[in-house]
């Protein structure tokens, strides 16, 4: 057996920590190999253990013949979906047949904003408000993009649990303010959505300013390693769990990031690649 640890990209961070875990693999005799710059499907052969940073296309879990962890290419429906199949709480959510069904949740949510994500973006680029007052509206894919109701009014925190082979890796939270206070007032709407105030005032990366260090509760860390554990099963890899906290203390989903998660914040905190190592190690010796 030989463990094959890919990415499309060779990321310092993400190489790392890919470099501590073949140290940790080897000093238990197992044979392992990184691989960049190519596609998933040349890098594995029958036996092998794949694990990659990026999405790993059906075809190659079909055909190689190797255990396969990594992303799954989902729209977010289906990364919803997935996720309360599996059992886990997830925000109020919809899809709509066109603009005219997004128009009416308005009174059918009672609601004065609503949430559109689309499919296949990140970096907050595929995250827009709506107000029922706007002068245009943009257009969006009704079948692959969700709208949804805001979780909390009075609270913009998204906390981060970022998770692999059943267990949690770093929880950590981005201190973001309440959707209401970041809309621009006598916003025209050019592009057919709100414009908000910028959630970092440069284009630095982000500091304690902007995201900290968070410890969820054991309850929580249960949840969040039983739904890797599920998801593992599933053959997925390192993924990132977005969330948000009701006005009731409940945590809920709304995002799922199952491929490319970024890794240069993560890997500033030496346990981390700790963690990995040490999950990694334990999953091929259960294979």
């Amino acid at each position: 057996m030989k463990v094959v640890f890919h990415s499309q990209v060779a990321a310092p961070s993400l190489i790392g920590r890919y470099r501590f875990a073949e140290q940790r693999l080897r000093e238990a005799g197992i044979a392992s190999e990184i691989r960049t710059g190519v596609d998933a499907s040349l890098v594995v052969q029958p036996g092998d253990v794949l694990v990659s940073h990026n999405w790993i296309p059906a075809s190659v879990r079909a055909q190689s013949g190797a255990r396969c962890f990594g992303g799954v290419e989902q729209t977010r429906p289906e990364n919803l979906a997935l996720l309360a199949s599996l059992g886990f709480p997830v925000m109020e959510w919809t899809t709509v047949e066109n603009q005219d069904g997004a128009l009416a949740l308005f009174s059918t949510w009672g609601v004065d904003r609503l949430i559109l994500k689309r499919s296949f973006t990140g970096g907050g680029h595929g995250f827009h408000v709506l107000t029922s007052n706007q002068p245009s509206y943009c257009e969006w894919d009704y079948a692959r993009d969700v709208l949804c109701k805001e979780v909390n009014p009075d609270c913009g925190k998204v906390f981060k649990a970022e998770l692999f082979a059943g267990k949690l890796m770093l929880g950590f939270v981005l201190k973001k303010e309440p959707l209401k206070d970041r809309l621009l007032p006598n916003d025209p709407c050019p592009d057919g959505a709100r414009q908000l105030l910028t959630y970092r005032e440069d284009k630095a990366r982000p500091d304690d300013r902007h995201r900290e260090l968070w410890e969820f509760s054991q309850a929580e860390q249960t949840a969040f390693e039983n739904l890797s554990t599920e998801l593992t099963a599933l053959g997925f890899g390192y993924v990132s769990l977005d969330l948000m906290r009701k006005p009731d203390g409940q945590l809920v989903a709304i995002e799922l990031n199952t491929g490319s998660v970024t890794t240069w914040w993560s890997e500033t905190f030496p346990f981390v690649r700790e963690r990995f190592a040490s999950a990694l190690l334990d999953l091929v010796k259960e294979l």
